[in-house]
């Protein structure tokens, strides 16, 4: 133990009060001053009076009792926000972020009454009068309901001690000040009036410290250079490591994310939760943890939802019934994005769980979350939180398994910490609707720091405040470029610059900047006996200069371990993969199956997207997207043109029919197609109804105006027709799109497409898309004589296809033109049927027979927009095949 704590223990331990700068200071020197109390062999001994200048006020205030009814924090801040809204009604100074500016405000006046700040009125600027003119509301408010101001609270606990309410110390000693606020002149003044003695001590630098300065590529490159020094100490053993961060606040995520997978990598893939070997100084948000999250959610439901909010709903293990529904919840969830709607209303969402007899918790928690949408009541904050309790727990709020330890904390803190505090803004607000309720707690949880309490491990990464009188074997101060240390000035704008200047308030001016962070930098010299400064020299598009304060240190060239990324690392080691070549599923049973094209159309593509599919049936989430989805457009030009050929029924009406009643006829048929499909599910706003009707008229009348017009005289004879043919060993349903007969009987095959098509997907190698040639090769008395896709696309409608001979289709070649019927060496028609049978067969006997390798016909055709790619992992090929040679 260094010479600097000794001190502060002995002094603690013959009754001296020890003012810390922080509570981490104070927890700091209590375990110290315990680890020594034990170290002398002492049972018991006497609880030393070690505590933050904070919690010391507090303690004071309560042990003065009188009635005092302190006004801090965010409830301070809630009644500024109040007052400034108040002021600017009716004002042609309207304020847009109130919580901003009432925050300044806040801070303004604590440092005008610290600093016993009184500027003249008349040479303030006129946003310093306005702020004037709030301060003076504020104090009038405290006044008229008897709180005390946070920044009146030093003046009545010196003054207490001066009328003898309150015992003075005699012997004080302050700790891990870099800046003597008023506050504490004013504490040692008092002290030494009345005969006692003030210490401050200070770090002083060890003897033969090794100080030297580290230049790292960028600010991202230097963090990880510091947690891979940390790890190589941990590696040879060190048990106390301290790694400074300036801007720790900013880039706490960041720090975090690396320091886990460097030093516990394990973390990073949820093998453990605590016993952490490094820990923060600065805590996360607790509107981030897991179960308050989800309580912000559950309370935030509306009369509609996204698609996003009610699959969180029924994924989060915090709702009642999350275990024992999981499945049927996961289940409810597939089939609710198979509507492909963005939004759905709460009730709607209420009625469908209620008719799924799978998920019956589910339902009842739908239904009584549309009952609290209903509340329309204001109440105050208090009435609120038991409100929003109730409601918590009225849907099984945090869930039915146990939580971990981490969980039951951040439960804990929102019941006695995030409600209580949020119940005691009832005196600075006014009754407040449900959403307004609901927008101050989620604010109050995001400004509630939640730290996991766990022992601290050997490395600690603390802010520059943070590092206040603590010590360590081995200490990494980072981010010391210009642009941070010193910081530049950020005088406050409600107070005169000259004023704050005058007094010495914080960030008033360079001098001010430069002078604590001389004092910093001095302090941290003698923090540790090895100790690593460094900087980065890019940031962004810039190139960065070390702060100017720290050109005399030496470069240095720290030790770092190895870079821990568990990804980086299996690579580099090329672990030896057992290997298992899985290609063959079970077959099905009896040696005969049934279904729809789209298993032939899989087994093509890649047959482990069938056996997938239609085996396993596996597949991926749906995914609603803005407006009407190319799915439902797809389908809306299917039923329209049906319902357009149902009335016609040839191309000799079609022709009769003058521009306007075909235009008519169109309408009407959009319109048709259109209710009857929103009749299933609920309809987009009229406005985006109307630009699809818009969008499908021009698109109908550009095809039937580019092929409809152009063809060969015919008559549709079969539309959406139902067929069941036998392919091999499987029965294949079947539904023809629209089946023509030309005037001379030959049949044409039509199959609607409103996206690209493929001119050689009916003469590939790999049939890729075999519902025409099922079909054409169907065993009817008349097969079809050509066959077609008609893709409707605006820019370019045209059929895509292969006609027994070239006259039948605008555009469309004859089977002895085909270059890629030539390259199959096919002839004519009857040969190409005979193709395609053997081709449909030998892919459904593949399928029955369990042939399930990973093998797409090509990634851009075939993985493009796969939804399994997760489960066949045909992204970890590569990796496989590069092991192989390496082996080899």
């Amino acid at each position: 133990m260094s010479d600097f704590y000794h001190s502060i223990i002995g002094a603690a331990e013959k009754g001296a009060l020890v003012l810390t700068a922080n509570k981490r200071l104070a927890r700091h020197l209590m375990a110290a001053f315990d680890q020594q109390m034990q170290g002398n062999g002492l049972q018991v001994w006497p609880t030393p009076q070690i505590i933050s200048f904070e919690g010391w006020l507090h303690r004071c205030l309560a042990e003065l009792g009188q009635g005092w009814r302190l006004l801090e924090g965010f409830r301070a801040r809630r009644l500024w926000e109040r007052l400034i809204e108040a002021d600017s009604v009716g004002s042609e100074r309207e304020l847009l972020q109130v919580s901003a500016t009432a925050r300044e405000a806040l801070k303004a006046h604590q440092l005008s009454v610290a600093y016993d700040a009184e500027p003249v009125f008349s040479q303030l600027t006129e946003d310093q009068q306005v702020f004037s003119r709030w301060q003076q509301k504020y104090q009038d408010e405290c006044r008229r309901h008897n709180w005390l101001d946070r920044a009146e609270l030093p003046a009545v606990v010196f003054q207490a001690m001066v009328n003898g309410q309150l015992p003075l110390p005699q012997s004080l000693l302050l700790v891990g000040f870099d800046q003597q606020a008023p506050e504490l002149d004013a504490l040692t003044c008092l002290v030494k009036e009345q005969g006692g003695k003030v210490v401050q001590p200070q770090q002083a630098m060890k003897e033969g410290a090794v100080i030297g300065r580290y230049a790292a590529i960028d600010p991202q490159h230097e963090v990880l250079a510091a947690a891979r020094w940390a790890r190589k100490l941990l590696e040879q053993g060190a048990t106390s490591i301290g790694v400074v961060v300036p801007d720790l606040q900013k880039r706490r995520k960041e720090v975090e994310r690396v320091f886990r997978s460097q030093i516990d990598p394990a973390a990073v893939l949820g093998l453990q939760e605590q016993e952490s070997r490094f820990s923060l100084s600065l805590g996360s948000p607790l509107a981030e943890q897991g179960p308050v999250h989800a309580a912000l959610q559950i309370l935030a439901v509306g009369y509609r939802l996204t698609i996003e909010q009610v699959s969180f709903l029924l994924r989060t293990p915090y709702l009642g019934g999350s275990r024992s529904e999981a499945d049927k919840r996961a289940l409810f969830d597939t089939r609710l994005r198979s509507f492909r709607q963005q939004q759905i209303g709460l009730k709607n969402l209420a009625d469908l769980a209620a008719k799924d007899e799978r998920a019956e918790k589910a339902a009842a928690i739908f239904s009584k979350l549309q009952q609290d949408v209903e509340n329309s009541e204001r109440l105050l904050p208090g009435e609120w939180a038991g409100y929003f309790a109730q409601q918590l727990q009225s849907v099984g709020w945090p869930g039915e398994r146990s939580l971990s330890s981490s969980e039951y904390q951040m439960v804990s803190v929102w019941q006695e910490k995030l409600l209580p505090e949020f119940a005691a803004l009832d005196p600075v607000s006014q009754p407040l609707d449900r959403m307004q309720a609901l927008a101050l707690l989620r604010r109050l949880a995001g400004e509630i720091e939640f730290q996991l309490e766990a022992p601290t491990g050997p490395v600690q990464v603390v802010g520059l405040l943070e590092s206040a009188g603590l010590e360590f074997d081995h200490l990494w101060l980072m981010s010391l470029s210009e642009e941070i240390f010193p910081a530049a000035a950020r005088p406050n704008p409600f107070l005169p610059v000259g004023v704050q200047v005058e007094k010495g308030m914080p960030h008033a001016s360079a001098e001010r900047e430069l002078q604590f962070a001389r004092n910093v930098l001095q302090r941290l010299q003698g923090a540790s006996r090895d100790m690593v400064i460094s900087y980065p020299l890019r940031g962004g598009d810039c190139d960065l200069r070390p702060s100017p304060l720290i050109l005399d240190f030496p470069l240095r060239q720290p030790e770092l371990a190895e870079r821990q990324d568990l990804l980086s690392r299996q690579q580099q080691e090329k672990l030896q993969l057992q290997q298992i070549f899985d290609r063959q599923g079970p077959p099905l049973a009896g040696g005969t199956g049934s279904g729809g094209t789209a298993i032939l159309r899989d087994q093509a593509l890649c047959p482990f997207r069938a056996f997938a599919h239609f085996r396993l049936q596996a597949s991926g989430f749906d995914s609603p997207q803005p407006g009407i989805d190319p799915i439902t457009r797809g389908n809306l030009v299917h039923k329209a043109l049906e319902l357009f050929w149902r009335e016609i029924g040839s191309q000799q009406a079609l022709l009769e029919m003058n521009e306007q009643r075909c235009d008519q006829s169109l309408q009407q048929q959009i319109d048709a197609a259109l209710a009857e499909y929103f009749a299933r599910q609920a309809a987009p706003p009229a406005a985006l109804l109307d630009i699809e009707k818009s969008r499908l008229l021009g698109l109908l009348k550009e095809w039937i105006a580019a092929v409809e017009f152009k063809r060969l005289p015919f008559t549709v004879t079969e539309m959406e027709q139902e067929h069941f043919e036998q392919i091999g060993p499987l029965q294949i349903k079947t539904i023809v799109d629209r089946v023509d007969q030309l005037v001379d009987g030959r049949k044409v095959i039509i199959d609607y497409k409103t996206g690209w098509v493929k001119s050689d997907s009916l003469l590939a190698e790999r049939l890729l898309e075999p519902q025409l040639p099922i079909y054409a090769t169907a065993d009817r008395q008349s097969r079809a004589d050509a066959v077609a896709f008609a893709q409707v696309r605006r820019g370019d409608c045209k059929l895509v296809g292969v006609a027994g001979e070239g006259d039948m289709l605008p555009k469309v070649s004859g089977v002895a033109d085909s270059k890629q019927a030539q390259q199959l060496e096919i002839e004519d028609w009857s040969q190409l049927l005979v193709h395609w049978r053997t081709q449909l067969e030998q892919l459904a006997t593949d399928y029955v027979a369990g042939e399930a390798t990973v093998s797409p016909v090509d990634v851009e055709t075939a993985c493009a927009f796969c939804d399994l790619r997760g489960l066949c992992r045909i992204g970890e090929a590569d990796l496989i095949d590069s092991s192989e040679e390496g082996a080899s």
